[in-house]
């Protein structure tokens, strides 16, 4: 059997289809060839590259202009993608007040006790890694900002939702994850930018990293509640650790890149650390676009 949409093989028994995300009719018409297939397969990949590579690329050019303006182009890009996953989440939609609580929590409990953690590791990492350019970063990479600020998203994440009745689904945790980490992501975009030109809320607005570290973490957890429902709290345990590490590991990856290539004084190297930067965040986007449809399409009940 394929879609009518877009003509991708549906596996028997499914509800939607997991290429384009429409609905599996009881009695299917023959599928006839579609002329917009490209449209609905590959133009949001398109227009994702399409927008990181240009809000990269004003970042470049761009040195003054106004922090309003810059300060909303930098949010954007995460809320347009917590709205997607909410949309995608089409079973039984999230209650708003608790995601509301959930993106407060991230933007103001999470980010501040974030910042206070980092005002401590900062003199460690000073002290001990400074001598060294590569474990510099690598600590301030993977230790100050990875570690401290997705484990403070993921305390407010448990906090919150782990006993709600409404996290019910696999994919709630992917909707609960996200919201956290958007509350963070718009509030960290903020305080970058109080001291900060607008090249930097567009460049920060190419890769809105907090949300996409938040659906791999979300995906775990959804896993996790599945596991201690059915009696294997050390599994679900397990699976808790294994969404934040996962997390924790591209986060610090992606930092480490960026922190990294504010120090060559080989002006090639910058240039080609930057252009990895680049492909880093059209990878890393594309694939948590193509994800978030899959882990929406194939969910199941806790």
């Amino acid at each position: 059997m394929v879609c009518g949409n877009c003509g991708f093989e549906i596996r028997e028994g499914s509800k939607y289809c997991t290429q384009c995300g429409a609905p599996v009719a009881i009695n299917p018409l023959p599928y006839v060839e579609q002329k917009q297939t490209f449209v609905v397969r590959k133009m949001p990949i398109v227009v994702i590259i399409v927008l990181t590579l240009g809000f990269f690329i004003s970042g470049l050019f761009m040195e003054e202009g106004s922090m309003n303006v810059a300060a909303a182009v930098s949010c954007v890009p995460g809320i347009v993608l917590l709205c997607l996953i909410y949309k995608l989440d089409n079973i039984e939609p999230e209650p708003v007040g608790l995601l509301v609580k959930l993106f407060l929590a991230g933007g103001f409990v999470a980010t501040i006790a974030a910042m206070l953690i980092e005002m401590v590791l900062d003199g460690f990492i000073s002290i001990f890694f400074s001598d060294n350019v590569l474990l510099y970063c690598f600590a301030q990479a993977f230790i100050l900002a990875a570690a401290t600020e997705e484990l403070c998203k993921y305390g407010c994440l448990k906090f919150l939702t782990w006993k709600h009745p409404a996290f019910n689904y696999r994919f709630d945790g992917v909707v609960y994850s996200t919201a956290v980490a958007i509350g963070f992501d718009v509030i960290e975009n903020l305080l970058y930018l109080v001291d900060s030109t607008a090249d930097t809320a567009f460049i920060r607005a190419a890769f809105p990293g907090h949300c996409v570290f938040g659906i791999y973490m979300g995906y775990y957890y959804g896993q996790a509640k599945t596991l201690e429902l059915s009696g294997d709290v050390k599994g679900a345990k397990a699976m808790r650790k294994k969404g934040v590490l996962t997390a924790i590991m591209i986060h610090g990856f992606y930092d480490f890149i960026c922190f990294i290539g504010e120090y060559p004084e080989s002006e090639l190297l910058q240039i080609l650390i930057s252009i990895g930067l680049v492909l880093l965040m059209v990878v890393l986007n594309v694939t948590a676009y193509k994800n978030i449809k899959k882990f929406a399409y194939n969910d199941t009940p806790v």
